[in-house]
């Protein structure tokens, strides 16, 4: 599989920004390996399709409570939407978010 390259929505580049440099750290080494080098359409446990349509994404990815939503278009991946899992509710820019 060719690497493919992600490319950050203007939104995902903000709620990158506003996570703690650990975070940062470990959710670009999760892109890097889950996204870029391994195949970004291919379902895995923490890598999957949405259930339901969505205007801002069509997959979701997992790294511990962090969600990372996006489309794969050609060799590029995506990414819209970065936030945080907390309970059975998404919070995105500190607010809860439905998709």
């Amino acid at each position: 599989m060719a690497k493919r390259r992600a490319v950050f929505a203007p939104e995902a580049a903000k709620q990158f920004k506003q996570l703690t440099a650990a975070e940062r750290s470990r959710l670009k080494a999760a892109i890097k390996a889950s996204l870029m080098e391994d195949d970004a359409a291919a379902t895995s446990r923490n890598r999957f399709p949405l259930r339901r349509p969505s205007e801002y994404a069509a997959c979701e990815f997992r790294v511990a409570d962090l969600r990372v939503f996006y489309r794969v278009v050609e060799n590029e991946v995506r990414i819209t939407l970065i936030g945080r899992k907390k309970g059975n509710h998404l919070i995105i820019d500190g607010k809860r978010f439905s998709l």
